[in-house]
């Protein structure tokens, strides 16, 4: 009897662990159709799209082609150069990375859910994760966060197996490779930081040397992971800069300019994303459970709350421009905990005998509000990129100096060396009186020399610039489409 009853149970467990897998599975295969639709739509890339992939060539050929952007992270660029010298379109490749880092990270947030509370909480995060408009959006754009993302639950999920001293010092690896992704990525390191050094000083009263030892040893070893791969950097920054902080100052400057052009406010995230994603509005109800049932006493529950509030923090107060695309990295951080309140909330409604509202419609509500938004926020406006005119003038001109622009898409298509006319007014112009005698194109859009509302002086310099600008070279090109005025100019010396 005993023998049929233990046959009974594994039978019963094994079952579970099929469905479950199905389950996952399932959830894939609905995320890879998701974004093989989406890919199909064909949007166009963004600026700093472009800039990847010119920094890709740049690092590849010694300077000769590309571009290079100081304040940018180099693991990006380099796999993407890694690519392009291999012989493969940088633009497909970029795209099938995309595909394939947005898959990893939602299996790796079922995998983060799963280890801090269970399979059916990983498997709704993942979901819900997977479907957020926000995150589809970046299939294909060819930008940081999808490897950003898997690269850092990656190493989130070794560091809540942290007892293994290897783990922790691959999981500090990988969240460096993280950060060398994506430098605001730095918050997860922080935050897991945070959660061992809290621990060591809780071990410091009632004084135990052996276990203070080995908070520290534990401290030390994910501190070596992480070094590991910043260190290099930094010393190429010296190298190349003669400041091994000289990236990181250059983009606190950047995020400084045309602040106009973005969103404000300390409330901004508040209504930007969260009352336009509903189904995030739950994590505020896991704040309650977090409080109520003591998450704080457990490590997992710590790393999602530290790490969510941190990045909410550094978006909301550190960060001049506030752009909703930014929260696409604590995502994960935010789904898990959201799935948790859901189970909870659907868990009361069946448990109770007169429910406010039916179990059944609590779900598909909860579906809905996953959903509701995917139509409209993933329209984006097409750029004309003029690639076949810009080809036909090069080669017509057999241009081989570097290439002057306001707008980085050429250098995904062209050979030369790209020179970006950067942050509009306050740069282009001293950038473009560097450049005199070194360049055989130039290709302007005037919509990116913008200037902030009723700023007249600014307004002015812009004509004045515009004016230089024809008068010292030849117009050869000249369209207008959605009010902007698309400009290729030839250095008057070649003609």
């Amino acid at each position: 009897m005993e023998k049929i009853k233990d046959l009974f149970n594994r039978s019963i467990n094994r079952i579970k662990t099929v469905s479950t897998k199905q389950a996952i599975i399932s959830v894939l295969l609905l995320s890879l159709a998701v974004r093989l639709f989406y890919l199909s739509l064909k949007h166009p890339l963004w600026w700093d799209s472009h800039i990847y992939i010119g920094m890709g060539k740049y690092l590849f050929s010694n300077g000769a082609m590309g571009i290079w952007e100081s304040f940018r992270p180099l693991v990006h660029p380099i796999i993407l150069g890694t690519f392009w010298k291999s012989g493969f379109n940088p633009i497909f490749s970029g795209k099938l990375l995309d595909l394939t880092f947005s898959l990893v990270a939602v299996y790796l947030t079922y995998l983060v859910g799963k280890k801090i509370f269970n399979r059916e909480t990983g498997l709704i995060a993942a979901l819900i994760f997977s479907l957020t408009p926000l995150f589809i959006m970046f299939t294909g754009l060819i930008l940081t966060e999808p490897l950003a993302i898997t690269l850092a639950l990656s190493g989130v999920y070794l560091f809540l197996d942290g007892n293994k001293k290897w783990k922790l010092f691959l999981s500090g690896i990988l969240l460096s490779l993280s950060f060398m992704t994506k430098f605001p990525q730095g918050v997860v390191f922080g935050a897991l930081f945070l959660i061992l050094g809290i621990k060591l000083i809780l071990k410091l009263y009632p004084l135990n040397k052996e276990e203070v030892w080995g908070r520290v040893k534990q401290l030390i070893t994910f501190s070596l992971g992480f070094g590991i791969v910043i260190i290099p950097y930094l010393l190429f920054n010296y190298y190349r800069y003669g400041n091994i902080f000289e990236p990181f100052l250059s983009g606190s400057q950047i995020v400084t300019t045309s602040t106009w052009v973005y969103g404000s406010g300390i409330t901004f995230y508040l209504t930007q994303f969260f009352f336009r994603n509903w189904i995030y509005l739950f994590f505020f109800v896991y704040l309650y459970y977090f409080i109520k049932e003591k998450h704080w006493k457990d490590t997992g529950k710590n790393v999602l709350m530290l790490s969510a509030l941190l990045f909410l923090f550094y978006f909301t107060f550190q960060v001049p421009r506030k752009e909703v695309r930014y929260l696409v990295t604590v995502l994960p951080f935010l789904s898990v905990m959201v799935a948790y309140a859901l189970i909870k909330i659907h868990y009361h409604l069946k448990s109770s005998s007169k429910p406010t509202l039916r179990p059944a419609a609590f779900i598909i509500l909860c579906v809905l509000m996953t959903m509701i938004h995917i139509p409209t926020t993933l329209y984006f406006e097409k750029t004309p990129t003029f690639e076949q005119e810009i080809l036909k003038i090069i080669a017509d001109n057999n241009i081989t100096e570097p290439i002057l622009t306001t707008d980085p898409a050429l250098v995904s298509f062209a050979d030369q060396e790209v020179v970006i006319l950067s942050a509009g007014l306050q740069f282009g112009p001293i950038i473009y009186g560097e450049q005199k005698g070194k360049y055989g194109l130039l290709f302007l859009n005037d919509c990116d020399l913008i200037c902030s509302p009723g700023n007249l002086s600014c307004q002015e310099k812009r004509e004045k610039f515009l004016n230089l600008v024809a008068e010292e070279n030849k117009e050869v090109f000249r369209e207008t489409a959605k009010e902007c005025t698309y400009l290729i100019y030839l250095p008057r010396e070649l003609n």
